[in-house]
């Protein structure tokens, strides 16, 4: 059960810009930037740091739940906000910044890269995005 937590809570740290399309996405679809079918652990860190720049609206250099009033607002978006922030704020000020997330361990490649290799498969990223579809399943 930890294991399928951490694959959550790590799949929380690949938000999209607004989070509005968060549930249901694959969250390494646009890992793949050379498009062979594969994403390495480069491409991921890549795709990260671009999802990043995409949510920080205003340019400072930081994500806080207040930028995003909306969504803070909803349940579950809300919350997977709030997890991805936690998860990586490191000094704990309810704020992420570019370099806490780029900091944080790539959970998400981990817990997806079933033999270690490095290198995410498409068995692979379909087998991490059943056990989170089964996890989101067994909240409701």
């Amino acid at each position: 059960m930890k294991r399928l937590t951490l694959l959550a809570l790590s799949f929380a740290v690949l938000a999209t810009p607004a989070l509005a399309q968060m549930r249901g996405q694959d969250p390494f679809a646009d890992a793949d930037t050379n498009r062979d079918g594969q994403i390495t652990l480069a491409e991921f860190q890549a795709s990260r740091a671009a999802r990043f720049d995409r949510l920080d609206r205003d340019r400072d250099g930081v994500i806080r739940m207040q930028d995003f009033p909306r969504i803070a607002l909803r349940g579950d978006r809300g919350a997977d906000l709030e997890r991805m922030i936690s998860a990586a704020d490191r000094n704990r000020d309810g704020a992420l910044t570019r370099q806490e997330m780029l900091a944080s361990p790539p959970v998400a490649f981990a817990m997806a890269d079933a033999n270690d290799d490095g290198v995410l498969t498409a068995a692979e990223r379909d087998a991490a995005k059943a056990r989170l579809q089964q996890m989101r399943s067994a909240r409701r």
